[in-house]
């Protein structure tokens, strides 16, 4: 095994001749930061700067061209899967609605689902409406927000995403700022919508052993 000082000379004699730190440790087991010590004090010459510049700017463009070429590669996977699904009818909703509640939905005391992301609470309400047949007068919401968050705005917000009036929110519940509040996190806050409906409820968990029972067989 080579010992510490030849390998010190080796990686000297390879700056010397003008060779990245990157490349010097292709062939010297060290890491970068005793490559620099090593060799802090040797100078390039202005050619020698030169070519390290042109391998770098060919270095990057190469890794950019492949990152180019990935993003392209994801567009490609993105937008065949979109087409893969833009067939779906209302029918299709009556298996998505009890995986999506299976996930996400209450299990207990009365049908609802509570999250922050907008497109999932526009899929179930879709399926509240269209599958389960909920009056409207039934759906009931709260907002779980940040203090600082203005109460209004948010009910307002929620509103348009789910069709169901103001008057149909209750009291907001409103988490003090603590060490554990990031920002601007969730800046809609979530949304929980609830339907007191028990005869729903065990409905909807039906529908879910339903399913389990179809792909589980248990």
């Amino acid at each position: 095994m080579d010992s510490k000082w030849e390998l010190r000379d080796l990686a000297r004699k390879l700056r010397s001749e003008g060779l990245s730190y990157r490349d010097i440790r292709k062939r010297v087991p060290v890491s970068k930061s005793t490559v620099s010590s090593w060799c802090s004090d040797i100078e390039l010459s202005q050619q020698q700067r030169h070519e390290l510049g042109k391998r770098y700017d060919v270095s990057l463009k190469g890794a950019k061209a492949v990152q180019s070429n990935r993003r392209l590669q994801i567009d490609k996977i993105v937008s065949d899967a979109i087409k893969e699904v833009r067939s779906l009818k209302i029918d299709d909703l009556k298996i998505m609605g009890p995986i999506l509640y299976w996930a996400e939905g209450n299990k207990t005391l009365f049908a609802g689902i509570t999250n922050s992301d907008p497109a999932i609470i526009i899929v179930a309400m879709k399926w509240f409406r269209e599958i389960c047949k909920v009056p409207e007068k039934k759906f009931k919401a709260h907002l779980h927000i940040h203090g600082g968050q203005d109460d209004l705005s948010m009910k307002k917000y929620w509103s348009n995403v789910t069709d169901i009036p103001l008057e149909q929110f209750g009291k907001s519940h409103v988490k003090k700022n603590g060490t554990g509040y990031r920002k601007n996190k969730l800046y809609n806050g979530t949304i929980k919508i609830n339907i007191f409906d028990k005869n729903l409820l065990h409905k909807i968990l039906g529908w879910i052993e339903g399913i389990k029972l179809q792909f589980t067989g248990h």
